[in-house]
Parts: structure tokens; C-alpha cells; sequence
């Protein structure tokens, strides 16, 4: 008999005009899930909030995990639980936890709930407070260390009193899920898959993809740039990500790049077909994982990544370009981008990764180690 679930998200996580990081991780969590043959699954949509007081602590910088008012969403997700005889209910994203606790506390053990977890507020928190990108007032400082305390707080009591299981991004995470005390907790690897482009490069054109406000991208970014205006090179530098502001500002400061603005799905793989790097800046282990990879293993282009940009990978054969330096990568991107058979063979070790990652049936059973 069918195991009953569902998939508590937002329906925005699952599908958008412009498919980012979370639609990608949501995407494939849902894709793994519902091939789990002994699950029933169904989509369960909850709205962001309204309340007058959440978005109040939003627009003061002190959210603290109330992006949805569970308050009011928590009769009907309760009385749909009970009449439809779910055992099982997958929290998609951590800003949705709070939604466990009516759960637990009306159904206890009779329903599992599983987080799927993108990282935690308190990670990205973190880095904001010590890695500023514009410096906060002396009032503002005192907000963000009592906000810290709020998340942490809320992140470890869910963990050690609601949740049955977490499922993790990344090997980093699940240490620190541990360390919140969660009785069960996973790495769910990456799936990689093979949607090879037709790669073209234009020499010396070097792209880098993503969300711009997220402070560890246009941080990374910045900081390879940095280095690269040291030096004399010809390379073509593209930028392809929103908001337009962030972007605007990345021209200003660095007028030899060409910021593209955010492309759509088509649109940016046409664009990314002619690169002969994609760059994957990443310095600091930030919470999740680095979604763009994936696509970019997937795309079987050229690749150049730090270690902390791997997390979340695991893969059999196959080697990416890997610095952790800026000074160490703009070397080796001027290096590989001005010889043709460097990049024809950072094509070849892309596509071999993209075909020997995790096997299905692998991420299958860890989902089901979850719930049972």
C-alpha cells in the first residue's frame, strides 16, 4: 500500500518564468521524491505572509524564519493532513520550518516530517555580519548579532523537537545539522545529468551566472575581478544575473566587463554556449550549494571552480579546474582561455562528470532512509 506524502512548497519554488538556484534545487528534490515508488506524492502550496508584524520584522532586517504566516495556513495544511491520511510531509526549504511544529504537536509520530533543507538563514546571516557588503550602523550591528541568536535559537529547537529528519545540500551542512541536533540527517548529492550544448567559444570570453544579491556571489565575483584589473589581458568578461543594480554597479566598477542583465532559459544556454569558461568564484562554504555547477556539468562546458564551489558534488570520473586563490584563478583562466586544446579538454572532463555522478537509485534510497 502507497505511503502517502506531500510537498509542502511554495509554488513559486517549483516553477518560474526564470529558473534559478532555488527552483532548481526544489525541482530536483521533487523529481527524486516522486520516483520513490512506495510514495503517494501531491503538491501542498502555502502563500508568503501578509501579516502586518512578519512584514515588519522583514523590512527592519529581523526576520527571523516568518516569511509564511503558519498561524493562519495551519488549520487547513492540519485538516488536509488528517483527511487525506498523510504519513509523511517534506518541508521544501528551510524558511518553512516553522510549519512543523502544528504538525508534530497535532499528529506526533503518526507523520514523519522530513526538511529539505537549501541551508540555513543563520549560515548566510553569518556571513553578512562579517563580510558586510556596505558597513552597517553601530545600531544595526547590535540588530544582526541579536537576529543571529533569534535564528540559531529557532533553527535548533525545530531540529531537536519537531523535525524527524533533514536532508542537506552538502557534506558541510550536515555537520552542521548535527550540530543543531537533528536526529537524522543526510547529504543528498547533487544529480548530475548530461544537456550537452553545442559549444562554440568565442576565444578569450569568460561568463559567470547567478544571483547577484546574494552577497558570497557578488562578493566572489568581485574579488576575482579585483585581481583581474592587476593584470594585462584580453579577456572578454560576461555577467549574466539580476538584480540590475548589483549588475550596474559591477560595470561601473569594472568597465571591461559587459553585464547582460538576467536572460531567460533559452537564452542564457545560448549565451553560455560561447564561453570558453564559465567561472564559479566561490570562497566561503555559504549554505546550499553552488546550483549553477550542476547546469554548467550538465551544459559540458568549460569549468573553472574553488573547492568551496564544489560542495555538494560527488562524482566518479572527471576533473574541473579547480583554485583557491583570485591571484591562482585569473592565471589560470588567462592560461586556459588562450589555448584551444585546454579548453577542449576542460570540455571533455565536464561531460565525463556529467555522466558519472550518483546513480538514481542511490538518491532514491536516501530519501527513503528519511522517513523510515
Amino acid at each position: 500500500m502507497a505511503i502517502k506524502a506531500i510537498f509542502l512548497t511554495h509554488q513559486n519554488t517549483l516553477r518560474s518564468a526564470i529558473t534559478g538556484g532555488v527552483q532548481l534545487c526544489s525541482q530536483e528534490f521533487y523529481e527524486i521524491i516522486s520516483n520513490v515508488t512506495e510514495l503517494q506524492l501531491e503538491e501542498y502550496h502555502v502563500p508568503y505572509t501578509k501579516n502586518f508584524f512578519h512584514r515588519l520584522q522583514i523590512k527592519m532586517g529581523m526576520e527571523n524564519y516568518s516569511v509564511y504566516d503558519v498561524k493562519r495556513d495551519a488549520p487547513a495544511l492540519l485538516q488536509y493532513i488528517s483527511e487525506h491520511n498523510i504519513e509523511v510531509v517534506f518541508i521544501n526549504m528551510a524558511s518553512m520550518v516553522r510549519y512543523a511544529a502544528p504538525i508534530k504537536e497535532r499528529f506526533a509520530d503518526k507523520v514523519k516530517i522530513v526538511l529539505l533543507s537549501h541551508g540555513n538563514h543563520s549560515g548566510d546571516f553569518l556571513h553578512l555580519i562579517t563580510k558586510p557588503v556596505d558597513e552597517p550602523s553601530i545600531i544595526r550591528r547590535f540588530l544582526n548579532k541579536v537576529r543571529l541568536g533569534m535564528l540559531i535559537a529557532t533553527e535548533a529547537t525545530h531540529r531537536v523537537k519537531y523535525l524527524d529528519a533533514v536532508v542537506t545540500l552538502s557534506e558541510t551542512e550536515k555537520q552542521i545539522e548535527n550540530w543543531f541536533g537533528g536526529k537524522k540527517v543526510i547529504f543528498l548529492p547533487r544529480r548530475l545529468y548530461a544537456d550537452h550544448l553545442d559549444h562554440k567559444p568565442t576565444k578569450g570570453r569568460v561568463g559567470f551566472m547567478g544571483r547577484l544579491d546574494h552577497p558570497p556571489n557578488l562578493q566572489g565575483l568581485s574579488i576575482f575581478l579585483d585581481e583581474l584589473k592587476k593584470t594585462d589581458h584580453s579577456l572578454e568578461i560576461r555577467v549574466v544575473g539580476a538584480p540590475e543594480k548589483y549588475g550596474e554597479q559591477l560595470r561601473k566598477s569594472y568597465p571591461f566587463i559587459q553585464y547582460l542583465g538576467e536572460l531567460s532559459d533559452k537564452g542564457l544556454e545560448e549565451e553560455a554556449a560561447t564561453w570558453s569558461l564559465l567561472l564559479n568564484p566561490v570562497w566561503w562554504y555559504s549554505t546550499g550549494a553552488s546550483t549553477k555547477l550542476a547546469k554548467a556539468i550538465s551544459w559540458g562546458i568549460p569549468i573553472v571552480t574553488t573547492t568551496a564551489g564544489m560542495r555538494g558534488y560527488q562524482w566518479k570520473k572527471g576533473q574541473l579546474l579547480v583554485v583557491d586563490s583570485a591571484e591562482s584563478m585569473v592565471k589560470k583562466v588567462i592560461d586556459t582561455c588562450a589555448n584551444k586544446s585546454a579548453v577542449d579538454d576542460c570540455v571533455a572532463e565536464s561531460r565525463m562528470i556529467a555522466i558519472s555522478g550518483p546513480a538514481k537509485q542511490e538518491l532514491l534510497e536516501m530519501i527513503q532512509t528519511s522517513y523510515r
